[in-house]
């Protein structure tokens, strides 16, 4: 990326954030001079407003941009509904490079003209995401595959975004202190991008999870053709299915929506506590759900998983802390999960556990029985914040951010499901039976 256009991209991720930020200041601002109550006020056309306005600019600017709408857009549980339905759309709405860009790429990377490796090869993407488009062809042999493709000048673009956001973060949390720091997810996100633009770790990521559930007939992994994938290229086996979050599909399909819920925590709970490996991206752009009949009628879903770019093995006690955690949350048993805190390797300023109490207050009121529902009220939000800039957490264990952000993917999947992403549940033994009794 030449110097111009970093400066100019730079410029206008800062527009950005002011025009959104500044708008809820100003309105707030306004309200508690006239003597009015902020929290009083209907924020659902600004919200419209400023959703268009980070849907533009992200699908203009791309690269990281794109990702952090599309994650906006899943967060039905956190994020005003009017953001979740304008941003969801960012995954469907990625602009596609032109064969010209992407054909050097892939010959380059296969050392090969694409019409000696495939038979067919279709020049228009099927898909198109934040670092990669993906191309549906024909091996010589007859099987149908896609290909994976990176976008030339992404690792550039990546870098860029990355410290614009790493700087606006540090800007905003001056202004407003938050519950967590959102640095660790910036420091995560900084040292997992330059992993997922290597396309050989996705690709021993992918033969991971396929060995972790190779006796799972609920799950199915796209086998991935090694001789044919590079660090910018993957070549896979091809297969499709609908989108988890689409509800009226899934009813049609004869699929029960909270079945589908309760698969894909199972799902995630068996990688993160039980195997200590997990895909850390489960938004619906990753995921397939596609009907089984039962022999006794009942129709099951059954996963694809995609996309192994954002994969994390967990140290050793990690899934105990977790374990310990959600049982807190479940028995709503505060002082529980501050010990749960300080396990996982939670810090503070001071040294006190009075933060973590407030968060652990917080969780509690927004989780009942681990069932992770709505935003925080307005009560909780303010005594949280109160609380925080007295005594900032300081430390957000790595693993725990990630963790934290796969839960919550699949607790916005729940929430546009019309179901609750019951952690607990998930956990205990022979629950979600649906992948074990597939016949």
């Amino acid at each position: 990326m030449n110097p111009i256009a970093r400066v100019t991209r730079t410029a206008r991720t800062a527009v950005l954030a002011a025009r959104v930020y500044g708008s809820y200041r100003v309105l707030r601002t306004v309200d508690r001079m006239r003597g009015r109550d902020p929290k009083a006020r209907n924020y659902s056309a600004l919200n419209e407003r400023n959703a268009w306005l980070i849907y533009r600019n992200a699908v203009s600017l791309r690269g990281l941009m794109i990702k952090l709408a599309q994650v906006i857009g899943t967060r039905s549980d956190v994020f005003p509904r009017e953001y979740v339905r304008v941003l969801s759309q960012c995954h469907d709405a990625v602009p596609s490079r032109s064969w010209a860009e992407i054909a050097p790429v892939l010959e380059t990377e296969l050392g090969r003209k694409v019409d000696d490796v495939f038979a067919t090869f279709d020049r228009t993407p099927v898909a198109s995401a934040s670092l990669a488009q993906v191309h549906r062809a024909t091996l010589k042999t007859g099987e149908p595959v896609a290909v994976k493709i990176q976008y030339p000048d992404i690792a550039a673009l990546v870098r860029t975004d990355l410290i614009n956001t790493e700087r606006l973060c540090a800007l905003y949390e001056r202004f407003d202190p938050q519950p967590m720091s959102l640095m660790p997810l910036v420091q995560e996100m900084q040292k997992h991008l330059a992993l997922e633009l290597d396309f050989r770790r996705e690709v021993e990521s992918s033969e991971r999870i396929a060995a972790l559930f190779k006796d799972d007939p609920a799950v199915r992994v796209p086998r991935v053709y090694r001789e044919l994938s590079t660090g910018r290229v993957i070549t896979m086996e091809f297969l499709s299915g609908m989108k988890p979050n689409d509800k009226p599909a899934l009813i049609a399909a004869g699929i029960d929506p909270q079945d589908v819920v309760q698969e894909l925590m199972r799902i995630y709970t068996t990688m993160i506590l039980a195997r200590g490996f997990f895909q850390a991206d489960p938004h619906p752009g990753n995921i397939f759900v596609n009907p089984h009949t039962r022999r006794d009628g009942r129709v099951i879903p059954r996963f694809v998983l995609l996309d192994f770019g954002l994969s994390k093995e967990l140290p050793d006690g990690f899934g105990y802390g977790l374990f310990n955690l959600m049982f807190a949350l479940m028995t709503t048993n505060e002082g529980a999960m501050v010990r749960a805190f300080v396990e996982l390797g939670f810090e503070t300023k001071n040294g006190d556990p009075s933060t973590l109490l407030a968060l652990a207050k917080a969780m509690n009121r927004r989780s009942r029985g681990g069932k992770f529902r709505g935003e925080f009220t307005d009560e909780v939000t303010e005594d949280l914040f109160n609380t925080i800039r007295e005594n900032p957490v300081v430390k957000v264990p790595s693993d725990f951010v990630l963790v934290g952000r796969a839960f919550s993917l699949l607790s916005g999947i729940a929430h546009t499901l019309g179901g609750q992403a019951n952690v607990l549940n998930a956990m205990a033994p022979g629950s979600a039976d649906t992948g074990r009794n597939a016949n």
